[in-house]
């Protein structure tokens, strides 16, 4: 098992403060950075992202997209180490000693509601020592595995989430799913899965009934429903603040908070969400839209969601969910042992999603399912109309 450390970062007094606690420190050490550096380090790795994104979809090599991202992940890195001469030892420190002399790490990191950074895109190593444009064969995980979400398998989650009940894992026989999507755009996809997906693709949805195609129909369902419910799954068009079911029937992160919540006076299993639409991890500033959806899937009764931090090609993103929910149900990981199989799997596209929820929630196995295919889903078709 993986030993893991945490960083806690907050805002403070017009900085972000970073604390890093490790049980090996005699005291947490702190540094603080310039929320602005970071920002724009972090929206400069999600555009080198998007640009690998693209660059699959048309068919190109990869290869030069990937370096680019490298770079652009490197950037982050160090802005997250960049501070005053007052705190710059506690920072080089982490960054040149305590980080490199664990083999076996995972990072969990507590944010507040409107610090959205792209974590995971930050990169160890020297990105001009990855070859120009390797072949095919070569892009793998492996060969990339300077990317904080590959090398630290890091997760980030609400700062107050209360965790209880994560550790109490219920069983694939009880679990209740609500699926909710864009119908358009969910069957024109689904008529585009390999036929030797299928079966894993029904298994992935065994415990879910038909899916919802409205927000109405969404919000009865769940309010009838709500005590029981332990996954949440929503496959449509999307990005930080709003998810779109059809043309004029939208989602925003405040209606999404009114309407879907548990009452902490009532028992109910810890619900986990998958927001599988384009940009759902960015987020945003403004207080009014109550900093995108890591607040409204971090508070009471919920752990967290999966999201993602570009556009994802709706093919993609459909055989993506699929494989997230056949591993999650059937083979009793954790979703942080779940997220890096599959980024591992299905590279580079993979790097799309982010694990924005609490890494231990899991699921016991009782029936077992068909295995999927091993194929990296990230090559051949990837896209039947356009991104989410």
């Amino acid at each position: 098992m993986s030993e893991r450390i945490r960083l806690l970062v907050v805002a403070d007094s017009g900085h972000w403060k970073l604390t890093w606690q490790d049980t090996s420190f005699p005291s947490d050490r702190h540094y603080h950075v310039d929320p602005d550096d970071l920002k724009a380090a972090g929206k400069d790795a999600r555009t080198k992202l998007q640009a690998m994104v693209d660059t699959a979809k048309n068919g190109n090599p990869l290869g030069p997209p990937l370096k680019e991202l490298a770079r652009a992940g490197a950037e982050l890195r160090k802005a997250m180490f960049r501070t005053g001469p007052n705190e710059r030892a506690n920072a080089i420190y982490i960054k040149d000693q305590h980080l490199p002399s664990k083999n076996d790490l995972s990072l969990l990191i507590s944010l507040g509601p409107t610090i959205y950074i792209p974590w995971g895109l930050a990169y160890d190593g020297d990105p001009e020592a990855l070859p120009d444009n390797p072949l095919p064969s070569e892009i793998t995980a492996s060969l990339y595995s300077g990317f904080w979400c590959l090398k630290y398998r890091v997760c980030t989650l609400y700062e107050i989430m209360d965790p209880s009940g994560v550790y109490k894992p219920r069983a694939n026989t009880e679990i209740q799913m609500l699926t909710i999507v864009n119908q358009q755009v969910w069957q024109k996809a689904e008529k585009q899965i390999p036929s030797d997906e299928l079966d894993a693709f029904n298994a992935s949805l065994a415990r879910s009934g038909t899916p919802i195609v409205s927000s109405e129909e969404f919000f009865k369902t769940y309010k009838k429903n709500y005590r029981h419910i332990d996954l949440l799954y929503v496959y449509c068009h999307a990005n930080g603040t709003s998810l779109a079911l059809s043309g004029d029937d939208e989602i925003s992160v405040t209606k999404f908070g009114s309407n879907i919540y548990f009452d902490d006076r009532e028992p109910h299993p810890p619900c986990l969400v998958f927001l599988n639409g384009c940009q759902t991890a960015i987020g945003t500033e403004k207080e009014n839209e109550k900093g995108g959806f890591m607040k409204a899937t971090g508070n009471t009764g919920f752990c967290g969601f999966i999201g993602t931090e570009a556009k994802v090609p709706d093919l993609f993103a459909l055989r993506f969910g699929a494989r997230f929910f056949c591993s999650l149900l059937y083979e009793e990981k954790t979703v942080a042992e779940v997220m890096d199989q599959l980024r591992r799997e299905h590279f580079p596209l993979a790097l799309v999603y982010s694990t924005c929820c609490h890494p231990d929630f899991k699921i016991r196995r009782i029936q077992t399912a068909p295995v999927p295919p091993a194929r990296n889903l990230s090559f051949g078709s990837v896209l039947v109309a356009r991104e989410l």
